[in-house]
């Protein structure tokens, strides 16, 4: 650990959020990693949701190692379970900094992590959130030989999207923004919050970034992304199948979800002004033409293989079925159509 890390680096003060529980069995390395930093925060906000483990002890003796360094630390222990979305809400709220980072107990801060990102905020006032690709690491903290973009199959030209403001079209289909890379202006909290029901934090709060034109991503790992018990990513070697049942395509509580999903993003939308669908096309029906209409587009593209849309139609057909089931019906599916018609003859709505 260095023993006088510079600020000089940072005008603006650096928070962390941090939401805990039950996770004493990883919470060191990712404590201890936070610390080493070679440009220090100045502020960690611990929400636990309850931890009836070990958890709080470790918390406890990291308060005096990081105040001795000056960072301010507040911990949050909730009376009840609030679930990660609105413990992570909870804690950003409670933040005090001006750029933020999310993070997991469980993963591990790559050196110079937090300077990478400052001057990214730096060097572009209009940045809301940044993200970054991750390294896959083993319960145990081995490396896995894979990034967690590889192993979910993100092609760039959906990193192309999500940068020209056009995040929904991607996330619509899939989120690939992971909470646990992400670092955040204040200001995006305050715009951005609440999260809707069925919505997890980091996707929304970067939908909002990308509708500001701020949302960007850095290419190389910034963290070890450890995989264990229900943290495994393993959605890209889902068959078709299986994608369905995960989508829980007949559970009717499931389609409810979804639906209150789709119509607070749809809410969202038409609120910033943002034209989705010709206007024959309205709530899920518009969304349903989008996303054909959008991931179309995506296929047409010179430097799409073959084989990366062979693995996304699936996913594809998958979502808009959701979509329908939740609530557009045949009609959502004739607008699914004329978007994928529309896809393939413009290259805007119209």
């Amino acid at each position: 650990m260095p023993d006088t890390p510079s600020r000089s680096a940072a005008a603006e003060r650096i928070g962390v959020a941090l939401c805990t529980y039950n996770g004493a069995r990883y919470l060191q390395a990712q404590l201890d990693s936070i610390l080493e930093q070679d440009l220090p925060v100045n502020e960690v906000v611990i929400g636990d949701d309850g931890s009836s483990d070990q958890t709080l002890q470790l918390l406890q003796a990291f308060v005096p190692r990081a105040q001795a360094l000056g960072v301010r630390v507040e911990i949050v222990q909730h009376a009840q379970n609030l679930g990660y979305v609105h413990n992570f809400a909870d804690a950003l709220l409670r933040c005090q900094a001006d750029i933020l980072f999310l993070c997991d107990q469980d993963d591990v801060w790559h050196p110079g992590r937090v300077r990478s990102y400052v001057q990214r905020f730096q060097a572009d006032p209009a940045l809301l959130l940044l993200h970054s690709d991750a390294r896959l690491v083993d319960a145990q903290g081995a490396p896995l030989g894979q990034r967690l973009l590889e192993v979910l199959k993100v092609h760039l030209a959906e990193v192309e999207l999500e940068r020209a403001g056009l995040a929904a079209d991607v996330i619509l289909q899939r989120n690939f923004v992971t909470g646990a890379t992400c670092a955040l202006r204040r200001q995006l909290v305050v715009g951005s919050l609440p999260v809707p029901a069925g919505w997890s934090h980091d996707e929304w709060l970067a939908i909002h970034a990308s509708l500001c034109g701020g949302l960007d991503m850095l290419a190389e790992p910034t963290i070890d992304y450890r995989q264990h018990g229900n943290n495994q990513i393993g959605a890209s070697r889902r068959g078709f199948l299986q994608r369905l049942r995960h989508l829980d395509l007949f559970d009717a509580q499931a389609r409810q979800r979804t639906a209150g999903r789709l119509l607070a993003l749809d809410a969202l939308l038409r609120q910033r002004r943002v034209v989705v669908a010709p206007e024959r096309f309205q709530g899920l029906h518009a969304l349903a033409w989008r996303m054909a209409w959008s991931r179309l587009q995506l296929y047409r593209r010179a430097d799409v293989q073959g084989r990366w849309i062979a693995h996304d139609v699936p996913r594809l057909i998958a979502r808009l079925a959701n979509v329908c089931l939740a609530g557009a019906g045949w009609k959502g599916l004739r607008a699914a159509l004329a978007g994928a018609a529309a896809g393939q003859r413009t290259s805007r709505p119209a």
